[in-house]
């Protein structure tokens, strides 16, 4: 995992989550399994649903692990007794402060266009620079979300996936964070991205007292 000088991007998120620990494969997947096994239960009449959990947040997992992700976490219901299939990934790219200065909403949507670059997606991408009204004045996020397929395998059939990528912006001192969300919920993308607006809009990222602004 990449280092994180002035400290990750705290957010609210609605309903029940699961962080998942990136700190090396065992725990991600003993992270996994305590999340699958409190989502499923241990009853073995779910077990190929378990199984199917597993594999797939585990898939999420190692990508998000391989590129550097600071933070992981899984939805595990929207509100009681309603699963909500999504996880969360958190990125911190290196920028120096040069790169920084040019960074406004068209730069954004460039390194948006740029993330998606080699990526198979089933529609064009649809880009929102989030109001200011609902942003803290010190950051801003340009979100971009598009569908995709996840290919079938032996076990699993073809999936569709929604994926919202939000590049964020904080100053004083300037640092960039990526945070990307996927669901399966394709058929109801604009409720779901009004959800991933909702825990963006809660974004604060105080800095360390330990490093200076």
């Amino acid at each position: 995992m990449t280092d994180a000088p002035y400290g990750t991007p705290r957010f609210a998120m609605p309903g029940t989550w699961a962080r998942v620990s990136l700190t090396s494969d065992a725990s991600v997947q003993s992270s996994i399994r305590k999340l699958v096994e409190r989502a499923v239960g241990r009853d073995d009449r779910n077990a190929s649903l378990r199984q199917e959990l597993r594999s797939r947040f585990r898939e999420a997992a190692d990508v998000a692990r391989e590129n550097d992700a600071v933070d992981f976490h899984v939805a595990l219901e929207i509100a009681p007794g309603v699963p909500m299939p999504a996880w969360l990934a958190v990125f911190l790219p290196k920028f120096d402060s040069a790169e920084f200065a040019a960074f406004g909403s068209t730069e954004l949507g460039k390194a948006l266009d740029f993330g998606l670059a080699g990526v198979q997606t089933e529609n064009p991408a649809s880009r929102s620079v989030l109001d200011g009204d609902r942003m803290s004045d010190k950051i801003k996020a340009v979100r971009q979300a598009f569908r995709r397929v996840r290919a079938a395998t032996d076990d699993e059939p073809e999936l569709q996936l929604l994926q919202a990528d939000y590049w964020l912006t904080a100053t004083h001192p300037n640092r960039i964070a990526l945070m990307t969300f996927t669901t399966n919920f394709v058929d109801l993308e604009e409720q779901m991205l009004d959800l991933f607006d909702a825990v963006i809009s809660t974004v604060r990222w105080p800095v360390p007292a330990t490093v200076p602004a």
